[in-house]
């Protein structure tokens, strides 16, 4: 088949998932050709995949990095003033707004624009809906790779959205708000993550790779190995989020100093931990970045803002967390690992040295925690691998 794969681009919407997954395919023997902004060819090139560059393919963050634009899509200055002082999730019409009305459809004329032909299939990730649109506009079937389950897909107000934007593309309208996932949905967590209402019937759920042939930085490697090992990371957006001297850090790495721990805390990748000027203390390595998914496993508790990948990655290594989200479906994310027990959540306006010292203590000493995390490490394990996807997607040509 010749399969067209969209993403948007953004590092943690194409490289965890969307990439392998184009692997799997070509690998395969399926004419696999990657869609997406121009910023994001190194990842797809590196991934050994056909790149198709979007001019007209933007992200959230240049919504949020535009004022006008923002408030047209339903970001108010209010809500960029709070980003990194207090956890914002989005309401289902800013989701609707943002991932439809003004990304999708920009996408999709740019997809439509630069093929003169329809694929037999459009392989999208899940927020990403100009490849839907497209798919629809041509009349051939499109599968999601579903990188945000705890995204709000089913609400009315993207019912709306959704309709509104077809009705641009001259489609007819639908009924149903789940209509884009519903011919072939890819899911890599198992259903039990999945709250009742966002689960399809039909779905095909795989075990991502989490696993990665990384090398850990030996600096890391060497640490003590005579107290439990915490990592702590808030994602590629952290620095955006967190300005120039993040409280939150600062926080973490307090509290940490203070606990019977050996903490590694990932910076961000534009900040030199030889210029940090911000909290340090001796048991704590401060680093820009970190091999997350590889060092996760040797890890008894792991600090995050639970992004769907970071959280898929604990999950997948057994790690119990303490949640600190920050904006999208962060929120929702970290309700749902404290519903499973498999974690602890605090807002960001509610980490508080006091309270986060708690939870973290509580995440470490509670054995139930890391028993329930594994359970969900072990649910995971029974997930067929993803290149099962090769096989299974050919039901749809």
């Amino acid at each position: 088949m010749r399969i067209v794969l969209t993403a948007q681009p953004a590092y943690s919407h194409l490289v965890p998932l969307a990439l392998p997954a184009g692997r799997v395919l070509q690998d395969a023997g399926h004419d696999v050709l990657v869609a997406s902004g121009p910023d994001v060819a190194e990842h797809v090139e590196r991934a050994g995949l056909p790149f198709l560059p979007l001019p007209g393919a933007l992200t959230m963050r240049d919504l949020m990095n535009d004022p006008d634009f923002a408030a047209a899509h339903g970001l108010t200055p209010a809500d960029l003033e709070r980003r990194g002082s207090e956890t914002v999730g989005v309401t289902p019409a800013q989701f609707a707004a943002n991932f439809i009305g003004g990304l999708g459809s920009r996408f999709a004329t740019s997809l439509l624009d630069a093929l003169d032909g329809p694929p037999d299939l459009v392989v999208r990730e899940a927020t990403e809906y100009g490849g839907y649109l497209a798919a629809e506009k041509w009349g051939i079937p499109q599968a999601a790779l579903d990188i945000g389950p705890l995204a709000p897909f089913g609400d009315p107000a993207v019912l709306a959205e959704l309709n509104r934007v077809r009705g641009d593309f001259g489609l007819d309208p639908v009924d149903d708000p789940w209509q884009p996932h519903r011919t072939f949905r890819i899911g890599v967590a198992p259903e039990s993550f999945y709250p009742e209402p966002a689960r399809l019937p039909g779905s095909h759920h795989y075990r991502a790779p989490i696993s990665t042939d990384e090398q850990l930085d030996p600096a890391i490697a060497a640490l003590p190995d005579d107290r439990p090992l915490v990592l702590a990371g808030l994602g590629s957006n952290a620095p955006m989020m967190l300005g120039e001297r993040p409280q939150l850090l600062e926080t973490i790495i307090e509290v940490l100093g203070k606990l019977p721990v050996t903490g590694v805390v990932a910076l961000g990748a534009h900040r030199d931990p030889r210029e940090w000027t911000g909290a340090r203390a001796d048991n704590v390595h401060l680093t820009s970045f970190v091999q997350q998914r590889t060092l996760l496993p040797a890890c008894d508790a792991f600090i995050t803002h639970t992004g769907f990948n970071s959280t898929l990655e604990a999950l997948a290594s057994g790690v119990p967390v303490v949640a600190v989200p920050m904006f999208a479906e962060q929120p929702a994310n970290a309700a749902r690992l404290a519903e499973l027990g498999a974690g602890r959540r605090l807002n960001v306006e509610d980490v508080t040295p006091g309270a986060l010292h708690e939870a973290l203590t509580a995440v470490l000493d509670d054995p139930g925690y890391r028993a329930r995390a594994r359970g969900m490490q072990r649910q995971i394990l029974g997930l067929p691998p993803l290149q099962r996807l090769a096989h299974d997607i050919t039901a749809l040509s």
